[in-house]
């Protein structure tokens, strides 16, 4: 296999989306980003069997099947078993639940993080996911050659895949060693998270307001994932004795000063600026 190489040249054309981070890296970023809890469901088959698609080499997708089922049960905050119909007969398959944390988007195609000339103004900040590109963390190592191909292949990336950059993939091995380091950083944090993102669930079960129930986030699953105010997930994080009061408190003050920030950004969209205004009211109530 060969091998790829990478370096990042801080010119901001892959920061063409809002972040997406675990909750306690939000919490760290309150006073840079808006953000919002995100409700992702993943469904991947029980057997490998179900994985392998036509054309598919086995031992490619054995081990993008395992990496994968490895890492969504790190990530997850919940997991059941269920049924689907593919092809004409019933193919059981593992629904996983994740919760994260998602940055408002200013409703044109760029972080709000990134500064007039194009750059990033938090780049020693930067979220993990940020730190972990050309692949994301949570995608197992099987796919980082493909990810990081279809990543070149976007318009408009500035960055330097040429022999002299550090080299990222070797022998089908991710060995940056920041871009490890930031892998392991994000795993570390999402089992720290976990009690929070538990106690998330134990409320969606019981139908907290401000919060989806998991029949919802099942039913959606096929248009996307679904948000609340990170509001909500503060509350259940201090009444679960994860969070202290003052340091909610804390975090609502940083958050109302980022959107305020946002809100006189001149970049902003309309619907942008009317969700934003909306999570304010929900911050000031």
């Amino acid at each position: 296999m060969a091998e790829r190489h990478f370096a990042c040249t801080q010119c901001g054309k892959c920061c063409n989306r809002p972040p997406e981070v675990e909750l306690g890296e939000a919490a760290a970023l309150a006073d840079v980003f808006v953000w919002q809890l995100l409700f992702r469901l993943y469904s991947l088959p029980r057997s490998v069997a179900d994985y392998l698609q036509p054309g598919m080499a086995r031992d490619q997708g054995s081990a993008e099947f395992y990496e994968s089922k490895r890492l969504l049960g790190q990530f997850a905050a919940h997991s059941w078993n269920g049924k689907v119909r593919r092809d004409g007969r019933v193919v059981e398959r593992t629904f996983t639940l994740t919760i994260s944390a998602l940055a408002l988007d200013q409703g044109g195609g760029a972080c709000s993080a990134l500064g007039a000339d194009g750059s990033c103004t938090v780049y020693g900040r930067r979220p993990l996911s940020c730190r972990s590109v050309p692949m994301h963390y949570s995608r197992g190592e099987a796919f980082a050659a493909g990810d990081f191909d279809m990543f070149l292949a976007l318009p408009g990336h500035a960055c330097d895949d040429s022999d002299q950059a550090p080299a990222l993939i070797e022998a089908g091995k991710i060995v940056n060693p920041a871009i490890l380091a930031a892998r392991t950083e994000a795993l570390t944090q999402s089992q720290t998270d976990r009690l929070w993102k538990q106690a998330l669930v134990k409320e969606m079960k019981a139908g907290r307001h401000g919060l989806p129930s998991l029949r919802a986030v099942e039913e959606n699953a096929a248009r996307g994932a679904l948000t609340s105010p990170l509001r909500f997930g503060w509350q259940v994080a201090v009444e679960a004795g994860l969070l202290s009061a003052d340091e909610c408190a804390a975090l609502v003050e940083k958050q109302l000063e980022a959107i305020d920030r946002f809100l006189v950004d001149p970049s902003v969209t309309s619907p942008a600026r009317a969700s934003a205004l909306d999570l304010r009211r929900f911050l000031s109530a």
